[in-house]
């Protein structure tokens, strides 16, 4: 089942940055989805009191996996946006899908992966 190789990932790399000691704990929740589809969600609780929720809908294809819908929200340890990089169609519509949060600022943006996000939370704090 290729959505559980997808899933396999996703715990890789979330166990790879928990090695840092700057991540406190995370949960994540896996759910298959007919059609080898797959949907997750979780919670990344950092040292300073941060967290990143997070949510991906994935269509697990022949030779590649599509993320249909996500959301990765970085927060402070007030619950204030520090940044989120989602592909929700807004209104009123945006000129473009893919894009990110940065206080009331939107912006176009690469689709990220989890990596990608854990290395930019990692990097801004100067834990790397």
């Amino acid at each position: 089942m290729r959505i559980q190789a997808y899933f396999d990932r996703i715990k890789q790399t979330v166990d790879q940055f928990s090695t840092m000691a700057m991540m406190l704990d995370s949960t994540i929740q896996f759910e298959d989805r007919p059609g080898d589809q797959g949907y997750l969600n979780g919670t990344i609780r950092f040292v300073d009191g941060s967290a990143l929720h997070f949510s991906e809908y994935i269509d697990a294809e022949e030779t590649q996996y599509n993320k249909v819908t996500y959301r990765y929200h970085y927060q402070d340890a007030n619950n204030e946006l520090i940044f989120r990089y989602d592909n929700a169609i807004h209104r009123p519509k945006l000129p473009y899908r893919e894009h990110k949060h940065v206080s009331a600022q939107i912006s176009q943006a690469d689709q990220p992966s989890l990596n990608d996000v854990l290395f930019e939370i990692f990097e801004s704090n100067l834990w790397i």
